[in-house]
């Protein structure tokens, strides 16, 4: 028995280096630089001659996102580069809260089964599953503010006591600080690399400003980062049962 294991766990390494090196011959092939660039000017024209339609769609990206499990960030980033802090935070926020909603729901609903199988013994959720109970809304927010998965933040919570109304709270609230920062910080890079290429001409100081006003934010959220984890330490801290959360 444990040579056939043996032969499919060889298999399995092969495969994924035979996958790496594939897609560093691609890599190395493609003209990335050219490649970025064309696929920014593709978006900009998209934005310039059916805005409503761009927003729209991007809106959706982010909701399908979501539910997809893939981590959120590079994709807010990504969208502050190339919309504009305004437009970009209108879409991302939209996103966040329609596709954060719809995992919470679909979580408490027909895939709460699912959910139940894949998060019912994850440690965290264990440990918050009691002090739920007595503070609905301030683990809401601290699981929102947490460097947790989404999962865990949308259908993770799906399968805790915690109310749609306390679980839509927390999101409204804590997301439009997180999307305004990441919005933001993809926004500010766009305006660098104006600024530094000249297109953008301003002066040297007002460049500074912009870029301390990005690192504020980055330690303001680095701090609230902190300071949740301290508090996500404590709970875990405390007796939980060994039972799977039903």
């Amino acid at each position: 028995e444990k040579l056939p294991a043996l032969w499919q766990k060889c298999a399995r390494r092969a495969a994924t280096l035979f996958i790496l090196a594939a897609g560093i011959v691609i890599l190395r092939s493609v003209d990335i630089a050219t490649l970025l660039h064309s696929a920014i000017w593709t978006v900009q024209s998209w934005k310039d001659s059916s805005p409503v339609i761009t927003m729209v769609s991007c809106i959706l990206l982010v909701v399908v996102w979501i539910l997809s499990f893939v981590p959120l960030t590079p994709l807010e980033l990504s969208i502050g580069y190339l919309f504009g802090f305004k437009t970009a935070y209108a879409c991302v926020y939209a996103g966040k809260v329609i596709g954060c909603s719809t995992a919470f729901i679909l979580g408490r609903s027909v895939a709460y089964n699912w959910a139940q199988r894949q998060f019912g013994q994850n440690e965290l959720l264990r440990a918050l599953d009691k002090a739920v109970s007595e503070r609905p809304l301030q683990i809401c927010v601290l699981v929102r503010f947490g460097a947790i998965p989404i999962a865990i933040k949308n259908y993770g919570l799906a399968i805790l006591t915690v109310t749609t109304k306390d679980f839509i709270r927390s999101l409204v609230v804590v997301e439009s600080l997180m999307s305004t920062v990441l919005v933001f910080v993809g926004s500010t890079a766009k305006n660098l690399e104006a600024i530094m290429s000249g297109r953008q001409p301003r002066s040297a100081w007002q460049a500074a400003v912009v870029l301390l006003g990005c690192c504020m934010l980055l330690a303001l959220v680095a701090y609230v980062s902190l300071y949740t984890r301290r508090a996500l330490r404590e709970i875990r801290k405390a007796p939980q049962s060994d039972k799977k959360i039903q």
